[in-house]
């Protein structure tokens, strides 16, 4: 697997449309033969780091697989996208391709169809850098508050969630988990490939 630059944020870090692509030059998949028309995100949402997010949380590195596991992948559905935390359908734009979790972070590649809405707007909003990261959607089913020195609330640990969407939005919380600017190789990550005719596919990369 090629090097990916990572960057001192989670902002989307890479986007481009698409055309008639086959979905299997996303997946690695070849029995994916649905052809991708719309535009493609690629970003982390969360860089693990020593230090708490902008919402005092700090998660550990498993805390999403078990419920992408259990409940995506088990039943056979897609992660479904929105637009800034909205459920209606003006903002539900899209589907989550791929789920990466390494050593680096959670890292998504994301789908919206030429199909949706708005589109355009959404297109526009993310070349101009107004719609800049990603967001989970989700509440801790396990966790522990920790606290500093002085008994002080420091933040909250959380070991599991229930992650249900991936939002797309204007101001990411997890902007400053990740302290070093480097470019450097994945190693020891867990690629799960979220798709409807597919289990679980655990790959490691070097």
């Amino acid at each position: 697997m090629k090097t990916i630059e990572i960057k001192n944020t989670t902002k989307i870090n890479d986007y481009k449309e698409v055309d008639g692509i086959e979905l299997s030059t996303i997946t690695k998949n070849d029995s994916d033969k649905e052809k991708l028309s719309g535009l493609l995100l690629y970003g982390y949402e969360m860089k693990f780091g020593s230090k708490p997010n902008e919402n005092r949380e700090v998660y550990e590195k498993t805390s999403i697989n078990k419920f992408i596991e259990d409940y995506f992948i088990a039943n056979k559905l897609n992660i479904p996208v929105t637009i800034q935390h909205c459920d209606d359908l003006q903002h539900l734009c899209g589907r989550v391709l791929v789920v990466e979790t390494n050593s680096v972070g959670f890292y998504f590649v994301v789908y919206v169809p030429k199909t949706f809405v708005n589109y355009e707007i959404l297109y526009n909003n993310i070349k101009e850098g107004i719609l800049q990261g990603f967001s989970k959607e989700g509440y801790a089913t396990d966790y522990e508050y920790r606290y500093n020195e002085l008994g002080e609330f420091d933040y909250m640990l959380i070991k599991e969630m229930c992650f249900y969407k991936l939002s797309i939005v204007a101001t990411p919380a997890n902007s400053l988990g990740f302290e070093r600017i480097a470019q450097t190789k994945i190693e020891n990550s867990t690629k799960l490939v979220v798709e409807k005719d597919k289990t679980i596919e655990d790959e490691l990369f070097v």
